[in-house]
């Protein structure tokens, strides 16, 4: 079984979409027809459903060129900025414009009807009961529960990240009731662990006979120096507790993970795959919300380049060429 995972990280998910796109066309197949689940969170949702959608990753790179400015707009006023103090430094509505033109009126029932099926699994959290929440495909009998979702609801109640968006509004399929989702990231931005308990709960799949490819995009590290001021209120953590949140719960899941697959002898069953930075140039590539035209081309850049390097190598020609 093989199973792909794609992190979060708001507009840096072009990298991941740029690395899976230069997979494709080094393989000449479609992500979706390599892989039998795909676990995607936020930013990494969104890459998901496209490609379970069957959309080349190519025209999510396209999607990010072209609606990120929209949904990160880099001229803010100062009115702009003192808003964000209260309220979340980027309304929601051309994500909402973004996602329903992608996406159309597909449903995730809608998935299912292609020969060959890719399970899906889209972390977000209910915020209403507080719990966290996974969108499935119905890869399992019993799970009907989401099949009535549009794809687009789906995407806007994964990437609802605090701070930068408000909460995402989702009526519930066949009532008049409004549900309140949160990012998923604040539990699963790295979904690997998610896709791995899927995959042997819900589809009966031994740890022995999963290979696991997760995609990450530009790692940073949110830190602070020893005289930093240590009585921090809301203003002064704004994005940097979410981002603290998001990077840590990322490395310490790919941390499981690899040893999880190390200690049964089984490493070479995992590729996880991620940009550090080394360069003070590209310090501004690790911001979640920096669209601007010369960020988005260095991401892809540094992600077809990626794609170039890992294409080589044994494990992922295997992934990609095997059964």
């Amino acid at each position: 079984m093989k199973i792909l995972s794609i992190d979060g990280g708001g507009i840096k998910g072009i990298y991941s979409a740029a690395f899976l796109a230069g997979l494709e066309e080094r393989f000449g197949k479609s992500i979706a027809d390599c892989f039998d689940l795909i676990a995607g969170t936020s930013t990494g949702g969104i890459l998901a459903l496209a490609l379970a959608a069957r959309l080349p990753a190519r025209d999510v790179v396209t999607f990010y060129r072209e609606w990120g400015p929209k949904i990160f707009p880099t001229k803010l006023t100062f009115l702009y900025t003192l808003r964000s103090l209260l309220f979340s430094k980027y309304n929601n509505v051309s994500l909402d414009r973004a996602f329903k033109d992608v996406f159309k009126d597909l449903k995730l029932k809608d998935l299912d009807a292609h020969t060959k099926r890719v399970a899906l699994c889209i972390p977000s959290i209910n915020a209403i009961t507080g719990n966290p929440m996974v969108f499935k495909t119905q890869h399992d009998p019993n799970l009907c529960r989401d099949l009535e979702y549009y794809l687009w609801q789906v995407a806007l109640a994964t990437s609802a990240a605090p701070v930068y968006f408000p909460l995402a509004k989702v009526g519930i399929p066949n009532s008049a009731a409004q549900n309140l989702f949160v990012d998923g990231g604040l539990w699963a931005n790295n979904p690997s662990m998610v896709a791995l308990v899927e995959a042997v709960a819900y589809m009966k799949m031994p740890l022995q006979d999963i290979r696991l490819l997760s995609v990450g995009n530009i790692k940073s590290k949110t830190t602070f120096s020893s005289n930093s001021i240590l009585s921090r209120g809301a203003s002064l953590w704004r994005e940097k507790v979410i981002n603290l949140t998001l990077e840590a719960q990322a490395a310490s899941i790919d941390h499981q993970v690899e040893l999880l697959f190390r200690s049964l002898n089984l490493s070479s069953n995992y590729i996880r795959v991620e940009e550090p930075i080394t360069s003070q140039t590209h310090l501004c590539l690790a911001r979640m919300d920096c669209a601007k035209t010369k960020n988005l081309n260095d991401l892809e850049i540094m992600g077809r380049h990626r794609a170039d390097c890992e294409g080589v190598k044994r494990r992922m020609i295997q992934l990609f060429t095997e059964e």
